[in-house]
C-alpha cells in the first residue's frame, strides 16, 4: 500500500513536471580558446633572443672591429669591454628568459633562452680559463720588454766607446 500511494505521488509529480512550460534553451557557450603565446614584444621573448644574439654580436666585433683598432689602446680596451658586457648581459637575460617562461609560457622563449645561456656561459668559461695564461704572457711581455731595453743601453755603450 505505501509502495503504490508513493509511486502514484511520483507518477503526478511527473506528469506536472511534462506539463509545466519548457524554458528557452541555454544559448551556446563560446569554444575555449587555446592559451596565447606570449605576444613578440614580451620582455622574456625578447630577453631570449639577446641571449641567443648577444654572443655572436661580441665575437663579430672582435673579428671585424678590434683589428682596425690595433693601433689605439683605448679604443681596443673598449671594443674589449664592449664584447665582455655583451656575453654577460646575454647570459644574465637567458637565466631571465628562463625564470619568466612559468609566466609567459615556454613556446619561442625557452629554446633561445637555453641556447643563448648556454653558448654565454661557455664563453664566460673560457675567458676565466685563460685568465691565468694571459697572466703569465703578460709577465713574459714585461721580461722581455727589460731584456730589450737592456740590450738597447749596452749597444749605446758600446757605440760611445
Amino acid at each position: 500500500m505505501l509502495f503504490t500511494s508513493a509511486l502514484g505521488n511520483l507518477c503526478s509529480v511527473l506528469t506536472a513536471l511534462m506539463d509545466a512550460p519548457v524554458p528557452p534553451p541555454l544559448p551556446p557557450s563560446p569554444p575555449v580558446l587555446p592559451t596565447a603565446a606570449a605576444p613578440a614584444s614580451s620582455f622574456p621573448r625578447q630577453a631570449a633572443t639577446f641571449s641567443v644574439v648577444a654572443p655572436f654580436f661580441a665575437i663579430g666585433i672582435g673579428i671585424f672591429l678590434q683589428p682596425q683598432a690595433r693601433d689605439n689602446p683605448w679604443s681596443m680596451m673598449i671594443l674589449g669591454l664592449t664584447s665582455l658586457l655583451l656575453i654577460e648581459l646575454g647570459f644574465v637575460f637567458g637565466i631571465v628568459a628562463l625564470v619568466r617562461t612559468k609566466r609567459h609560457g615556454r613556446q619561442g622563449i625557452f629554446g633561445k633562452a637555453i641556447a643563448g645561456t648556454c653558448v654565454c656561459g661557455i664563453l664566460i668559461l673560457l675567458m676565466l680559463v685563460s685568465i691565468p695564461g694571459l697572466m703569465k704572457a703578460a709577465e713574459r711581455a714585461k721580461e722581455a720588454a727589460k731584456r730589450g731595453k737592456a740590450m738597447q743601453r749596452q749597444r749605446m755603450e758600446q757605440r760611445q766607446q
